[in-house]
């Protein structure tokens, strides 16, 4: 095999492989018997056929065969052999043709990866983040488990800011005459942020049975949300006013959350505080170490990857800014070129940042042998099936439907196992 490489640019090569004759001429032989042996021609036994006949009928779909066979194994071995890693597919210059008797000239051209000659990710410098956990922070998460454990009891006394109320409600119109919407049984609860401050307000200080009644936009604390809604009215009625009650802060409660005492609970709480301020510095420093590996080695990137991460940004940029009127967001949908070259331009070096980040993590990875396994794949999946509350199956759906495959997922777990091992190899000490 004869293999030329002319460099193009850092990141993109020409590439000629040659595929001698005499393996076409055997794969070819070979293609020929194979098809002789099971074809049935009429009027010849099988196996009996003249080989003229069967290249005359099969020889295209011989040499269609052959193409699709050896060209892919001789460019990976090309690539192998030339020390190079393709980033995208390659591009065949000219149409490729099998001629029995002839060499097969491959002439392609196709993206790589940047060679970094020298990759340094050992010994980086990285500041020690002490963590701790205060009493105060403790009694302020047990205090959280307490509000959820609590009860809500009827009661017969005006309505406070921390109730949960049973309302009956009408929509009507400007007139207060025509019924729009209506609904019985609603449970509001005062004590979040999620009631319009002009419903609280006209509750507070009613009793059960009593009915108020709210022009829309005061609804919205004064601005008007929905021009077609202006000075139509709610009318609510109050079935059922409930006071919150508090479990006591003890061993009972304690037991509610599988622990003996009171005091094993405090230090189930301690650990779990310990453990996440952990994980927030250990990721702070990975990424004071991503960023001077970054820093630390220059080098081009892949066009087509570059290309690739900054329309990502874009989009989701794009999406991020969206109106949240479904009219206007389908509108800027069809965005101006301009926006889009603004934000391309905005965000260009954001997307070499990631690019490289990427490719480093890649190459370091390379390097120290890290991969990950499948077993870590299913656990990551259903760690996130866990936070989400949902299947394992609905999370794998999700990144099939979005990326085409779990590569991406892949990818980001090998992405932490990498900075992870350059953070051990790292120098820790204050303020480095």
């Amino acid at each position: 095999m004869a293999t030329g490489v002319e460099d193009l640019s850092s990141t993109k090569k020409r590439v000629t492989i040659e595929i001698p004759a005499n393996i076409i001429e055997k794969e070819y032989d070979n293609a020929l018997t194979n098809i002789r042996q099971k074809a049935r021609i009429p009027g010849f036994r099988q196996g009996k056929a003249p080989v003229s006949l069967i290249e005359k009928k099969f020889g295209p779909d011989i040499r269609s065969d052959i193409l699709d066979k050896l060209v892919p194994d001789y460019y990976s071995k090309t690539m192998k052999e030339s020390n190079l890693v393709p980033v995208d597919l390659p591009k065949i210059e000219e149409s490729l043709e099998i001629r029995r008797g002839e060499p097969l000239v491959i002439a392609l051209t196709v993206e790589v990866r940047p060679q970094v000659s020298n990759l340094v990710y050992t010994g980086l410098k990285v500041d020690d983040i002490p963590v701790e956990v205060t009493d105060a922070e403790i009694e302020e998460t047990i205090t959280g488990l307490q509000e959820g454990r609590a009860m809500y009891e009827v009661v017969d006394r005006e309505v406070k800011g921390e109730d949960l109320l049973v309302l009956d409600y009408l929509k009507l119109d400007p007139s207060g005459e025509k019924v729009i919407t209506s609904a019985k049984d609603q449970v509001m609860n005062l004590g979040t942020h999620h009631v319009p401050r002009g419903i609280s307000e006209a509750l507070l200080g009613k009793k059960k049975g009593a009915t108020v009644e709210i022009i829309l936009p005061e609804v919205e604390g004064g601005e008007i949300k929905d021009e077609e809604e202006k000075g139509d009215r709610l009318k609510i009625t109050i079935k059922e006013v409930k006071e919150k009650k508090l479990p006591l802060v003890d061993d009972e409660l304690a037991k509610d959350f599988g622990h003996d005492s009171l005091e094993a609970l405090r230090e189930k709480v301690k650990e779990g505080l310990l453990r996440n301020k952990r994980d927030d510095a250990e990721t702070k420093q990975k990424a004071q170490l991503l960023e001077q590996l970054v820093a630390g080695h220059d080098f081009d990137v892949p066009e087509t990857l570059l290309e690739r991460e900054l329309e990502t940004l874009v989009l989701n940029e794009s999406h991020r800014n969206a109106p949240a009127d479904p009219a206007k967001a389908e509108a800027g949908a069809m965005a101006p070129a301009a926006d889009h070259d603004r934000l391309a331009a905005e965000l260009r070096p954001k997307a070499v940042h990631n690019v490289k980040s990427s490719l480093l993590l890649e190459m370091i990875a390379e390097k120290e042998n890290i991969t990950v396994a499948e077993d870590e794949i299913k656990k990551r999946i259903a760690l996130l099936a866990r936070h989400f509350q949902t299947t394992p199956d609905a999370v794998i759906n999700l990144f099939m439907t979005r990326d085409g495959s779990l590569e991406n997922l892949s990818r980001s777990l090998r992405e932490e196992k990498v900075l992870g091992a350059v953070l051990a190899k790292a120098e820790i000490g204050k303020g480095a």
